[in-house]
């Protein structure tokens, strides 16, 4: 069913290509309301701090339709070199209908390594190119809408899998919103596939240091799920 292709808000970007001066990245909690066809039937959270020059972040989406439910986490810790975040761990759960899922990471930036924290082997990447896991990279595309020029963006992440996959993104103009938070301008950013009947959007507002406010999903044309902001603290 689709509503359990719906894989929470953070399956997005990494190590980019533009250039970005920034250092810092703000901190904040949002909470989102994920709906489907005008229904509410789940919640989502992304929380990001700051501790001494490192980034934690902590995501979760728990969604429920009838008799399913699927709940998924992501810890990332990460700094920020030069306008590029980089990670150093990076943790994944899935719970709920069918079987539970994980994976667990570390950056070994010195040594251009990642391990499978289970496993202790290294994994067959270079961490240089893949210097970010998939849910802090949302934070890089934070960066770059706002101090890059360019329309598209490709990144390089460790996915939730603990594979490696490319991601591109491009600019699609500004929108206004009206959300569970409230009105909000938004920019507009498409995820680009190839050969994929999957649609991703996100919206990203300016006015509140360009956090996700809103991202939909689409499949063969049909919603799958949209997460709206109701709250940002």
């Amino acid at each position: 069913m689709k509503v359990i292709q719906f894989i929470g808000f953070v399956c997005v970007l990494a190590a980019g290509t533009s250039a970005v001066q920034a250092t810092e990245l703000s901190t904040y909690e949002t909470r989102y309301e994920v709906q489907r066809g005008g229904s509410n039937y789940g919640e989502a959270l992304r929380r990001v701090s700051l501790n001494d020059g490192t980034y934690s972040l902590y995501t979760e989406t728990e969604i429920s339709l009838l008799f399913l439910s699927d709940r998924r986490r992501f810890w990332s810790e990460f700094t920020v070199d030069n306008g590029q975040v980089k990670s150093n761990t990076f943790d994944y759960k899935r719970s709920g209908t069918g079987r539970n899922k994980g994976f667990s990471g570390t950056f070994d930036h010195a040594n251009k390594v990642i391990i499978n924290n289970e496993s202790k082997q290294t994994l067959p990447l270079d961490a240089s190119k893949y210097a970010m896991d998939e849910a802090a990279s949302i934070e890089q595309l934070r960066l770059d809408l706002q101090h890059s020029k360019n329309d598209s963006f490709v990144y390089y992440v460790l996915d939730e899998k603990g594979q490696a996959e490319e991601l591109t993104f491009r600019r699609a103009g500004t929108e206004q919103l009206q959300l569970p938070y409230g009105a909000v301008e938004a920019i507009k950013v498409e995820r680009v596939r190839e050969n994929s009947n999957r649609e991703t959007d996100y919206w990203f507002a300016p006015d509140l240091d360009y956090v996700l406010v809103k991202m939909a999903q689409r499949e063969d044309g049909d919603e799958v799920a949209t997460l709206q902001l109701s709250h940002i603290n």
